[in-house]
């Protein structure tokens, strides 16, 4: 057995006795810790007959990574074991690139699914729509990766081809697709002034220095004459939490955005500071199915300090805090360690955000389907059904607030 072999298998028994002294230090009683340690016995007689009975002589090392990978899968999509080449290009280079295809990808039930697709970008203009299933990329089945190592496999060098499979709404077999990677221009905010008096703003994605944009963005509607503000984050995925932290603070005067907390990681809060003027116009936060991460944070703390209403379905749930761990051979975890709780107490990587007012989209209003998104053009036209009843929800609230 070689010395990396080796390191690799010791890795594993010693996660697998952290899990042991775990259970029994947190089981209730005897039962707790003798069904501990009977699960431990299994994995060791299913290891044994592996090697003693399977029908040819085993690749141990692929053992070793299918059980380290399958440990990782059960808990979420997000933890992973990264090869000692692999953990050192992700310190080297934490942020994937320099060039992408603007895709944001989750999984569920093992599926590698395309969350939101960024505006603009290669992959919209290629078709891919949220809802599509990945199954391949570069001819790799892409059920065995993380959501980290799907993200890096995507990006890569301007102007290189990336290929993908996808399973489709409506189509029978899989379909196979070329992308020209980029480096990505991310989207400014929208914003547009609608009847009544309702100011409208789009925001595709929380990307760094997006905070002040909004900002500029909220002065000038004001200046246009809006008295009552829309929000629109639906297909909003990806970018920075301290961007979503911070615009908060633009609506929200005092109160606490999220928290942080885990097995072992002790509670944070993170509360608005705001650093200027605070919008207190009426306010309507439009969510669906493809708001992910950042924007569930706002949407949380729009809600949880009773700010405003949230207008749509329920949004798709990101939101873990990944620790890397050495272990082994200059292997390593990248462990989610914590997750985000909103002021509700419900954790948003396993519940979402669940709007105040629900409102299927047009689409998924005909199909009765929530689970069929609506395209980003679709998005603010006179059609928008969850945009129309944005402007209602707003409308009562005003004529509520003049009748007092």
């Amino acid at each position: 057995m070689t010395n990396r072999m080796r390191a690799i298998l010791i890795s594993i028994s010693l996660l697998l006795m952290s899990y042991v002294v775990v259970g029994a230090l947190l089981g209730k009683g005897e039962t707790s810790s003798e069904k501990t340690y009977r699960d431990l016995g299994v994995y060791s007689e299913v290891l044994s007959h592996i090697k003693q009975d399977y029908v040819a002589e085993p690749d141990l090392k692929k053992v070793t990574d299918g059980a380290i990978r399958g440990l990782l899968e059960s808990l979420d999509p997000y933890s992973t074991y990264l090869t000692p080449e692999q953990y050192q290009d992700y310190l080297q280079h934490p942020d994937p690139g320099p060039a992408d295809v603007g895709l944001f990808v989750s999984k569920r039930g093992g599926y590698s699914t395309v969350v939101a697709v960024l505006p603009g970008s290669p992959a919209e203009k290629a078709g891919v729509k949220p809802g599509d299933l990945i199954d391949e990329i570069e001819g790799v089945p892409t059920r065995q990766y993380s959501v980290l190592q799907l993200a890096r496999m995507m990006a890569g060098q301007p102007d290189t081809a990336l290929k993908l499979t996808l399973d489709r709404e409506g189509r029978t077999e899989p379909e196979s697709i070329s992308i020209t990677r980029a480096v990505l221009n991310y989207p400014p905010v929208f914003t547009k002034m609608l009847e009544d008096g309702t100011g409208y703003m789009r925001v595709a994605t929380f990307n760094k220095g997006i905070t002040g944009e909004i900002a500029g963005k909220i002065k000038e509607l004001e200046s246009q004459g809006a008295r009552k503000l829309v929000l629109d984050l639906r297909n909003c995925a990806g970018g920075d939490d301290q961007e979503a932290i911070d615009t908060s603070g633009l609506f929200i005067e005092k109160g606490m955005v999220v928290y942080l907390v885990g097995q072992r990681f002790p509670r944070q809060d993170w509360d608005v500071h705001p650093t200027g003027p605070v919008c207190d116009l009426p306010l309507a936060v439009l969510i669906n199915q493809s708001t992910a991460g950042p924007a569930e944070l706002v949407a949380s703390a729009v809600l949880g300090n009773k700010r405003g209403e949230v207008v749509g379905v329920r949004s798709f749930g990101v939101g873990v805090y990944q620790k890397p761990i050495p272990v082994g051979d200059g292997s390593a975890l990248l462990l989610a360690v914590a997750k985000y709780y909103g002021a509700d107490g419900k954790t948003i990587n396993d519940n979402g955000v669940t709007p105040s007012v629900v409102q299927p989209a047009y689409r998924e209003a005909e199909s009765a389907d929530e689970d069929q998104p609506e395209g980003p053009e679709q998005f603010g036209g006179k059609d928008d059904l969850q945009l129309r009843k944005a402007i209602e929800v707003l409308s009562q609230e005003r004529g509520s607030a003049k009748a007092a």
